[in-house]
């Protein structure tokens, strides 16, 4: 039987592994990025041919936005949930049945050219209403409205990658990119929301361990807002974000996407960024933060003068936020959770160096010249493959292994 279980399950289940949701679904998370990475690599090379009969670089965001980032969240949201509700975590059968449908997924999308049609993309589609079976009962008793809208928010990825999906079955083939940026806009909004509670309070804990004594502020008004004007933007830019450049539509695009970059800058303003330089694990969380900020002021600029593409600030939002604030959370809940100390190592330190590197450069390739690009390209997905790579070998044993405590 499939229970929320406290992790004492007896039976195949009843290991470190499936006690805890960010155990499988971090593993995941971190093997997958540099597999799914360097086969995009190849295929963008010519080094060898495309295994999916749908376009190559539709797979690749979808791949990114649906799986690997599904995997994070799935670890995120199953490891939060129990803290947020005072709930026991999912846990034994019922966690090796949620990684399950990860698994699917996966294969559906790998091998969807060899099952019938529309299984692969069924078989996708199975996770998150699976998720929502575990997350929403607990959110539902303790009836904190604060926590409904990651409800909304993965029903909105869910119908997201829905639109992605159609492709396959050809009913609805120009949707597949709306799919691709609505579900990862759900994604950035979940990060400025988690962003906003986690990043001043990890700050301020960890300053007075270490016996500093400074305020560390955050207005929940300017929070509030700061949220709203990322959701606005977000949603203008769906609307707008095909029309010509400096039209009607790209000017009110860029003007919202100045006040989010603006709110979310007076946001971070309290959040003592420069205490924390002699910390990973904290640093890391304040440039994914900031990651947003360079997203909405690059898309400002795009839509109010034309000088970048529009491209530049979505992947400063994918390649750059969600690949910095995805590994930071992969590097820190691990620790908390199995009672090692909260220290980031040498070579977590090299991983986030080089995921920070891999945003960059990923923001920048549209910018070169000619065939300057595709070297641009390689480098970034280079560089964010053994970011995760490294998390992988780093926090294998950590996250296979019972907690220390």
């Amino acid at each position: 039987m499939i229970t929320t279980a406290s992790g004492k399950d007896r039976g195949v289940f009843s290991g470190a592994f499936f006690s805890y949701g960010f155990r499988p679904f971090f593993l995941s998370a971190g093997c997958y990025a540099p597999i799914a990475i360097v086969y995009w690599i190849g295929v963008l090379s010519g080094w060898w041919p495309a295994r999916t009969a749908a376009s190559p670089l539709w797979w690749h965001g979808h791949e990114m936005v649906f799986g690997w980032a599904a995997a994070a969240l799935c670890g995120f949201l199953l490891t939060a949930v129990p803290n947020w509700t005072d709930s026991k975590p999912t846990a034994g059968a019922a966690l090796a049945f949620l990684w399950l449908l990860w698994l699917l997924g996966r294969a559906g999308m790998w091998f969807a050219s060899s099952l019938p049609s529309g299984v692969g993309p069924a078989l996708d589609l199975l996770l998150i209403p699976g998720l929502l079976c575990f997350v929403l009962p607990p959110i539902y008793r303790r009836s904190e409205p604060r926590h409904y809208v990651f409800v909304f928010l993965l029903l909105v990825y869910w119908v997201a990658n829905l639109l992605s999906l159609l492709p396959y079955t050809s009913a609805w083939p120009s949707r597949m990119t709306t799919g691709l940026y609505l579900g990862t806009y759900a994604m950035i909004v979940m990060l400025t929301i988690i962003g906003g509670r986690v990043v001043p309070n990890f700050t301020r804990n960890a300053l007075r361990r270490r016996g500093v004594e400074r305020d560390v502020e955050t207005s929940e008004t300017l929070s509030k807002l700061a949220i709203l004007a990322v959701v606005l933007a977000l949603a203008i830019d769906l609307v707008v974000r095909n029309q010509p450049v400096q039209s009607i539509g790209t000017v009110v695009n860029g003007c919202a996407a100045l006040l989010a970059a603006v709110l979310l800058v007076l946001r971070a303003r309290g959040w003592r960024f420069g205490d924390t330089w002699d910390d990973p694990l904290l640093w890391i969380l304040h440039v994914g933060q900031g990651w947003l900020i360079v997203a909405f002021a690059a898309r400002a600029v795009s839509g109010l003068t034309g000088l970048l593409p529009p491209t530049v600030a979505f992947h400063a939002l994918g390649a750059g936020a969600m690949g910095t604030m995805i590994l930071a959370f992969l590097t820190r809940a691990p620790l908390g959770h199995t009672g090692r100390p909260l220290r980031a190592s040498r070579a977590t330190a090299i991983a986030y160096l080089l995921v920070i590197a891999a945003g960059a450069a990923r923001v920048l390739a549209p910018l070169l010249p000619g065939s300057s690009q595709l070297s641009g390209l390689v480098l970034a997905g280079s560089l964010f493959a053994i970011a995760y790579a490294i998390y992988v070998v780093v926090y294998f044993s950590i996250l296979i292994r019972p907690a220390v405590r």
